[in-house]
């Protein structure tokens, strides 16, 4: 029987910069090219953190402030100040471990409402029963192999339509330390994920599925790939979704437990 780290604040801060590391790093860099063309900003004091993407200023979850606690409740006007200026209405993504009447009071003021709902995951880093999935093949993709394919899988099967959401959605995927895995069903390329490692916390991410081959258990074969493998350098791994979602559904079936949810608040004019 997996026996599961008793569930504290620590450890949810843990699992938490575990899982916005692989994103803070693609914007870093996002934001490192020639011209800065997303217009990208990342702006990082202690535990607080916020991207803003220019070229984006609809999209939430690239104009965000994660991290807010009472400890940093001084520096949220400044920040607001960075999307203000560019008429973008932010999101402050709140920890349930952070949320307080004090911190509610301060973003109630602010015309913020909560809008909804995330959940973090986790489970202990362990190889998973061997059951293969009918007509699903996973393969790891080595460094730089077949990355067109990979990032076409990925776009197409997220959906996105806008060329920047595109672009910085490959980039994300295309860092040094990802390990990039495509699922074919029938040997047809159908869906794809990724796995990061750090300080022994393993995070899934990057799971897309091409529409015409959703229901066929690919995205099920990728977790137990990714778990094998993360067993090999990881004591957790730790993965975010939508609360309640078949992907929490799915992951739970897969040994993955709740560590905590996020609400995400939005200015109320934004919601109208």
């Amino acid at each position: 029987m997996v026996t599961f780290p008793v569930l504290t604040t620590a450890l949810i801060d843990r699992l938490e910069k575990a899982a916005r590391r692989k994103g803070y790093d693609a914007l870093r860099r996002a934001a490192a090219l020639p011209g800065n063309p997303y217009a990208v900003i990342v702006h990082q004091h202690r535990d607080l953190l916020a991207y803003r993407v220019g070229k984006l200023p609809t999209l939430p979850w690239y104009n965000t402030i994660m991290g807010l606690s009472e400890a940093s409740l001084d520096e949220l006007d400044p920040l607001l100040s960075l999307y203000t200026s560019m008429n973008i209405s932010p999101t402050v993504s709140m920890w349930a471990t952070h949320l307080t009447p004090a911190v509610s009071r301060v973003l109630f003021d602010r015309q913020f409402t909560a809008r909804s709902v995330g959940a973090t995951l986790y489970t202990v880093a362990q190889v998973p029963d061997q059951h293969s999935v009918s007509r699903v093949s996973i393969r790891e993709l080595a460094v730089g192999e077949e990355i067109s394919l990979f990032n076409s899988v990925l776009v197409d099967g997220y959906e996105f339509r806008d060329p920047v959401q595109r672009a910085l959605a490959c980039l994300e995927n295309e860092g040094d330390d990802v390990r990039r895995y495509l699922a074919s069903v029938d040997g047809q390329p159908a869906a794809v994920a990724t796995l990061t490692a750090h300080e022994g916390i393993a995070y899934l991410a990057g799971a897309a599925t091409l529409p015409a081959f959703r229901g066929l258990g690919a995205q099920t074969a990728l977790i137990r790939a990714r778990l094998a493998d993360a067993a090999q350098t990881s004591e957790l791994v730790v993965v975010t979704t939508a609360f309640t979602s078949r992907s929490q559904q799915n992951l739970e079936k897969n040994g993955f437990r709740l560590a905590h949810v996020k609400t995400s608040w939005s200015p109320r004019h934004n919601l109208d």
